[in-house]
């Protein structure tokens, strides 16, 4: 199976971009960034309808969500992956999706990681989360 390539864009630290071609197997997911749940008393009227053995209903009143992405790089040079680093500090990430249609995208810090002194091939990984809610309902 043949994985498509992710094109991104980034804001150097000297007003300029950067562009990077990432071709290595990517993760698709969801974030739940929030959830709401409330508990009704379906029996209002009788004495003793809340509890743990009583008539109560719990109910998912509504979700927040957001679309990433794990994004891997291809084996690297030395210099490749000291400019791919800065992907971290950069304030503006967009995906390029055509000459005129650029997506902007959050890259999670946390998830960064660039190499372990043990490994010979180096790579840089990091999830990128979109900017947009899923569109959900809420009750």
């Amino acid at each position: 199976m043949t994985t498509a390539p992710i094109y991104l864009t980034w804001l150097n630290n000297k007003g300029g971009f950067q562009y990077f071609l990432f071709k290595a197997e990517k993760e698709y997911g969801v974030d739940l960034l929030a959830s709401g749940q409330t508990r009704q008393n379906i029996l209002p009227n009788w004495g003793k309808s809340w509890g743990e053995t009583a008539d109560t209903i719990d109910k998912q009143t509504f979700r927040t969500t957001k679309n990433y992405v794990i994004v891997r790089s291809q084996y690297l040079t030395m210099n490749q992956l000291q400019a791919l680093k800065t992907i971290r500090t950069t304030p503006l990430v967009q995906i390029i999706e055509s000459r005129t249609d650029r997506r902007t995208v959050l890259v999670d810090v946390d998830s960064f990681k660039v190499y372990d002194e043990s490994e010979t091939n180096l790579m840089v990984q990091f999830k990128i989360v979109f900017t947009d809610d899923i569109p959900s309902q809420s009750l």
